[in-house]
């Protein structure tokens, strides 16, 4: 039985209500927490700004409490947080981010395995010790970003993703996926991935770094004019993504899912829902492409809600959200764009086509 897990923020206005000391007046709360349940907990972190410093005081800060803590070595994807948190290497997670919001804001994310807690009390006094540690030498480092990137590659056919000849441009919205999918793929593969706005900025191009959000310009004019294959934007937390065909188009959410369960049920046999946004109820041609296929779309009006329900138990395929965040049935977390765009660079090199052909032939079944 998969263990359900639960997930608390809060978040602010980085300088104004988000601060060093607001931080610190919460870590109590988090540690009798993490003491109280004995959970070891892994100490994370986005690239917005100052989001590493805070996690390594968090981390110090925990510890000195007595807490069970490990800290990331790098900034960490959502979906990479959530492998640990499956395999048991950490129980429960606190994370120095705001996701996906406006680049203003940051916050603390808790996910544990528990139901109705307030990880947030702020009821302590600020910590004496000076702002910001300048050695976490002692600190207990954990790569969980390779484990996420060995993850992937038993997730796929890699082989098949390394040996085609491809080109795929991956705008990583200088967040944490950065690097990531070029990893899963490894040195002298034949596909050729290239990645944009992946150097680090705590501000993101002051724009929110969610491809549903952001105009896409320089990814879908790179993809059009190179006549490549397909393009993918990733959001800052790993777990939204943006589609952009071989002619710059944005893929709906829509095709890309039913791309994906389509070829996950012919090439694989997997079977389930796939579970889409309501709001996509309109596409007609896609009752003619249940027949065809003998798998049922659900419609939801909380997609996100009946997606975590369905993988829990074990029922989902493929589901994705209103704002782009995809989950595969079977492999990865909730919300892992790169695991999605991996499958896509599979399902487009067994197809031998481009993104284009594969979405006219879906809406012609």
């Amino acid at each position: 039985m998969q263990i359900v897990r639960y997930t608390y923020c809060w978040e602010g206005a980085v300088a104004a209500d988000f601060t060093l000391d607001a931080v610190r007046r919460r870590y109590t709360a988090l540690a009798d927490l993490l003491n109280a349940r004995s959970w070891r907990c892994l100490v994370a972190y986005d690239t917005r700004f100052l989001s590493a410093q805070i996690a390594a005081d968090c981390y110090q800060g925990l510890r000195t409490r007595g807490a069970r803590v490990v800290l990331s070595s790098t900034p960490l994807p959502r979906p990479a947080i959530d492998v640990a948190l499956d395999r048991s290497i950490v129980d429960s997670a606190v994370i120095v981010s705001a996701g996906n919001r406006d680049y203003w804001l940051n916050g603390l994310i808790v996910i544990a395995p528990a139901p109705g807690l307030n990880p947030f009390v702020d009821d302590a006094a600020p910590s004496e010790h000076p702002p910001f540690p300048a050695d976490v030498s002692d600190a207990e480092i954990v790569d969980v970003r390779q484990t996420y990137v060995e993850s992937l590659r038993r997730a796929i056919d890699v082989d098949l993703a390394r040996q085609a000849s491809l080109t795929m441009f991956v705008d990583v919205m200088n967040g944490t996926t950065g690097g990531v999918i070029p990893s899963v793929l490894g040195d002298g593969a034949q596909t050729k991935t290239i990645e944009i706005n992946r150097d680090p900025d705590a501000w993101f191009g002051r724009q929110a770094p969610h491809p549903h959000t952001a105009p896409l310009v320089r990814l879908r004019k790179l993809v059009r004019e190179s006549d490549s294959h397909l393009g993918v934007a990733i959001s800052a937390d790993g777990r939204a993504l943006g589609v952009v065909d071989n002619d710059g188009e944005l893929a709906p959410p829509l095709d890309i899912a039913l791309l994906l369960a389509q070829y996950l049920n012919r090439q694989y046999r997997q079977h389930g829902l796939v579970i889409v946004p309501a709001s996509a109820a309109s596409a007609t041609w896609v009752h003619t492409w249940e027949v065809q296929t003998g798998l049922s779309v659900e419609f939801a009006e909380q997609p996100a809600v009946r997606i975590a329900e369905a993988r829990a138990a074990q029922q989902l395929l493929v589901g994705v959200t209103d704002d782009g965040q995809p989950t595969i049935g079977r492999t990865g977390g909730l919300g892992d764009a790169p695991l999605t765009a991996l499958l896509l660079a599979e399902l487009v090199a067994r197809r031998n086509a481009k993104l284009r052909v594969l979405r006219e032939k879906l809406r012609q079944s």
